[in-house]
């Protein structure tokens, strides 16, 4: 069981530790196709995966910088890395583009395999929402952008799983630590104006759908309770699970979820924002 004094950072690695063996059983690997379709990586390309997991997003990087080019993922997950150890071995025409680095993203001042301005492009996905100081990240990642260098990031839509989003706010509400943070995304602008804040101009936003086909939903308020304890299922009600915590969140989550709905309904969006932004030449 957590400590209830564990950091967002470590909560958030504990779950995807124990989701790493399955993790590319999901709709994961069609949504990186499509992510990835939006990047324009030209052969020489230095890349850089940050968060990059399982390496999904380098499978298809690393083809499309050939030879001369290269790939860093850096992931801080020792499990996740490992999977993606495990493809990279499977692919020796690929190992010599590719390096692989366990290390914490948001602490990249640290890593002493990689230097500043040596990358054309960043790319990070689904993961940035697991980071409390989306400014500061933006901040110290585009440091290793070369003159005219881009990254590619994705945020979850304001709609997005807003069950989740509920349960964050009750966990702020009883003092207890949410592996993500999504507070401050509340619309399309939200990082288009961190990213531009940061010296950065948004050359592309797109919305794109996570699941294929699975668009909107809209729940009636009579179903706060049924969301309540569908969302306590996920890994990210962990820290919600302790105790007599459940009986307290409860309540406090059909409140919120009340406090969301437009005319009895709250809707649902499986939705995800792409920005490619670019550095100063």
């Amino acid at each position: 069981m957590a400590s209830p004094f564990d950091t967002q950072a470590n909560l958030a690695k504990r779950i995807y530790s124990d989701r790493a063996s399955n993790y590319e059983d999901s709709w994961h690997p069609d949504y990186t196709s499509r992510f990835m379709s939006l990047v324009d990586i030209k052969p020489g390309d230095r890349v850089m995966s940050l968060a990059c997991g399982t390496g999904l997003e380098i499978d298809i990087a690393a083809p499309l910088v050939g030879a001369q080019g290269l790939v860093v993922g850096v992931d801080v997950t020792e499990a996740m890395m490992a999977v993606a150890k495990r493809k990279l071995a499977a692919e020796p025409s690929l190992s010599d583009r590719v390096r692989l680095i366990n290390h914490d993203v948001t602490n990249l001042e640290t890593c002493r395999e990689i230097e500043k301005g040596d990358f054309d492009w960043i790319i990070c996905s689904s993961a940035f929402v697991l980071f409390d100081d989306p400014a500061g990240v933006v901040r110290q990642w585009k440091q290793y952008l070369r003159p005219g260098g881009r990254m590619a990031i994705d945020i979850t839509h304001e709609h997005n799983l807003r069950q989740g989003l509920i349960l964050e706010r009750v966990a702020k509400r009883l003092g207890i630590k949410f592996p993500c943070d999504r507070s401050w995304n509340t619309s399309s602008n939200s990082f288009k104006d961190i990213l531009e804040n940061e010296g950065m101009t948004v050359e592309r936003l797109e919305e794109v759908e996570k699941e294929l086909g699975k668009g909107d939903r809209y729940y009636d308020v009579s179903e706060a309770e049924d969301q309540f304890d569908y969302i306590m299922k996920s890994p990210w009600s962990e820290e919600m699970t302790r105790g007599d915590v459940v009986a307290k969140a409860r309540p406090l989550f059909v409140e919120e979820w009340n406090a969301m709905a437009v005319d009895g309904k709250v809707k649902v969006t499986d939705n995800v924002y792409v920005y490619i932004a670019k550095v100063a030449e």
